[in-house]
């Protein structure tokens, strides 16, 4: 790894002297993917581009630590702080990253990344600290460290699910695993002699990019992510950890996308766009089921399906739950997990969030709003 250079550097309270250490960033692009690329439970979210690009390289902060001074855990935290009066809050999103390649899952080390989180954010820099761990291994050992160490777990995001795909089988098991339908239409799209195109570069990206931009165009809707973001990140992502993106062409037209993460030993199904014709051929079938032999050809374990929803997205659930077949299956993320020292940071913080909340939901309404008298005028109301 090359030098770093560090705001602070202290030991651990309540551990055998010069055991672990905690050091504090923040790192630069370069260094932080040095240091992520050692996790197995590296991820897109973890990385210095993504945060970067999402809400500024001056708004990030790197947590190690360091056991016998060497890396044996690492946490990116973006900062949002309040102006002037300096509270604020500090997110950890699926990290921290505890899991080295090549090394047993050591429990103790958990914890001790915990209580560093805890320090360096909570304690130190008086703010609202907040987890989200991703990894989906190991969640009750998460959850329960967590609990342990005086932090609370907050229910306001709900309780975020997705479905997991153990990679580990054969392709002839996997393919057997299929519910019923779900292999019935890859059959019907592998009929259709569709062309399929995949890799990493800015090209292929700019592609998708357009399709899902005329996928929300066409149903009216607003974007859940902001493609131009995702789109940012793929210019500026290492070539390691840029995200895999694969078109369906038909008729020298792209019907079909998906763009898929693959960091450390997990696959996130992030990203999908599928055009009118793209939903006649089946496109989204023979998308992922190329992209689930891609990665297990690739060394991947574990493919995330991302997040299910039965009863907002009906749809999508049940397409997810047919991929995921007899071999997959849902499950719970380990949750969001607060701590804070700082009454006012955390008073701070869900005022501010409640007022954005009221304003997205009134921009909700207006838009719907705006849209029934759009549609009554039409009809000549």
């Amino acid at each position: 790894m090359s030098s770093i250079a560090l705001n602070e550097t202290f030991k651990l309270v309540d551990v055998p002297a010069d055991t672990f250490t905690v050091e504090t960033g923040p790192f630069d692009r370069q260094q932080w993917r040095e240091i992520i690329e050692r996790f197995e439970d590296a991820n897109l979210m973890q990385a210095w581009p993504y945060a970067a690009t999402r809400w500024g390289a001056e708004n990030l902060s790197h947590t190690v630590l360091l056991k016998n001074g060497e890396v044996v855990a690492a946490a990116q935290a973006v900062i949002k702080k309040v102006p002037i009066l300096g509270s604020g809050l500090a997110h950890v999103k699926r990290g921290p990253l505890w899991q080295l390649r090549g090394t047993q899952r050591d429990p103790e080390i958990l914890r001790q990344m915990i209580r560093a989180l805890h320090g360096v954010y909570a304690v130190r820099k008086g703010l609202l600290l907040r987890v989200f761990p991703g990894c989906i291994e190991e969640i009750d050992l998460l959850r329960s460290t967590f609990t342990e160490e005086g932090f609370v777990r907050n229910f306001s995001i709900g309780v975020p699910r997705t479905v997991i795909l153990d990679l580990s089988y054969s392709l002839e098991e996997l393919r057997s695993s299929l519910k019923p339908t779900w292999r019935r239409n890859l059959v019907l799209a592998e009929r259709h002699n569709l062309t399929i195109h995949h890799g990493t570069s800015d090209k292929l990206f700019e592609a998708f990019s357009r399709l899902y931009v005329e996928l929300l165009d066409r149903k009216k809707i607003g974007g859940v992510v902001d493609i131009e973001h995702y789109k940012e990140m793929q210019k500026t992502l290492s070539p390691g950890l840029k995200m895999r993106v694969m078109l369906c062409e038909y008729g020298g037209e792209y019907v079909a996308g998906i763009v898929v993460p693959y960091v450390g030993n997990t696959a996130q199904n992030l990203l999908a766009a599928t055009g009118d014709k793209g939903l006649a051929l089946r496109g989204s079938y023979i998308l992922q089921w190329r992209m689930l032999e891609w990665l297990k050809n690739n060394g991947c374990r574990w493919y995330d399906l991302d997040a299910v929803n039965h009863d907002l997205y009906p749809g999508i659930s049940q397409f997810k739950m047919g991929f995921a077949g007899k071999l997959g299956w849902e499950v719970e993320y380990p949750g969001q997990f607060e701590s804070c020292t700082n009454a006012f940071s955390q008073s701070s913080v869900k005022v501010g969030e409640w007022l954005l909340k009221t304003y997205g939901d009134t921009q909700v309404a207006l838009k719907r709003f705006q849209t029934r008298r759009s549609n009554h005028a039409n009809n000549g109301d």
